[in-house]
């Protein structure tokens, strides 16, 4: 699981989140495009209890083409596309240059697969909702690769995510919640299919079969940053 800041200062206040509510959609582009990948689009409602610094800003995948060796490569290296800030993707790959003057591959490959990751990532600030006090919306869409080393006919699809956002902290009574609607005619792994608390408590999802258009819709609800993980295949 990532690094956890504990809050974030705005000030002399510490600011956290109330709700965080994520809808996503993903889409069988890959009946199509020869099993490259699926398309997701992703819908974020944050409601704090104080304004969020302007400033403050993550980096979300902005839907570069990845090939697939460099796919693989950041899946080896357990990195994920997520929203996530500057500072906790980057932290120790300042010393790259020295690391690889001393032979040390593993932590080179490490350093450089993480800039990698930061090359398919753009900064998005929160944008506020006019009329409301302490709301934001971040919406983003990016590119979902098949997973080569589960299945070798790519047609299994894996979706991750952590709320809330990186570096910031649920309320007392703050709650995050998921919806996710997944492809036409996915089948759900629900082995894999899961949310893991910072405890390392299992949540479990809700599945629901949507009438006439062979989709489901799976819903998560939790308190405590949980991280989510959907996985499905053809």
């Amino acid at each position: 699981m990532k690094e956890k800041f504990n809050n974030t200062l705005i000030g002399v206040i510490y600011m956290k989140i109330v709700l965080q509510d994520c809808t996503v959609i993903i889409n069988n582009t890959s009946r199509y495009n020869n099993k490259q990948y699926d398309t997701v689009h992703v819908e974020t409602l944050l409601v704090t209890d104080q304004p969020i610094q302007q400033e403050l800003s993550w980096y979300v995948p902005k839907g570069v083409s990845l090939p697939p060796e460099i796919a693989q490569l950041l899946k080896t290296q357990q990195l994920k596309m997520y929203p996530q800030r500057e500072d906790t993707l980057l932290s120790g790959t300042e010393d790259i240059i020295d690391q690889s003057k001393q032979g040390n591959l593993a932590e080179v490959i490490s350093d450089a697969s993480k800039l990698i990751l930061r090359a398919t990532l753009e900064r998005k600030p929160l944008t506020p909702i006019a009329g409301a006090s302490n709301v934001y919306m971040l919406s983003y869409d990016y590119k979902l690769y098949p997973l080569h080393d589960v299945d070798p006919n790519n047609n299994t699809f894996e979706f991750y995510i952590v709320l809330p956002f990186d570096g910031l902290e649920l309320a007392g009574n703050g709650r995050v919640q998921m919806t996710i609607l997944t492809p036409i005619q996915a089948q759900i792994d629900t082995n894999a299919t899961k949310g893991i608390a910072h405890t390392g408590q299992e949540i479990s999802e809700m599945v629901y079969d949507i009438p006439h258009t062979q989709r489901k819709a799976i819903s998560f609800a939790w308190q405590q940053d949980p991280e989510f993980i959907v996985r499905y295949h053809y």
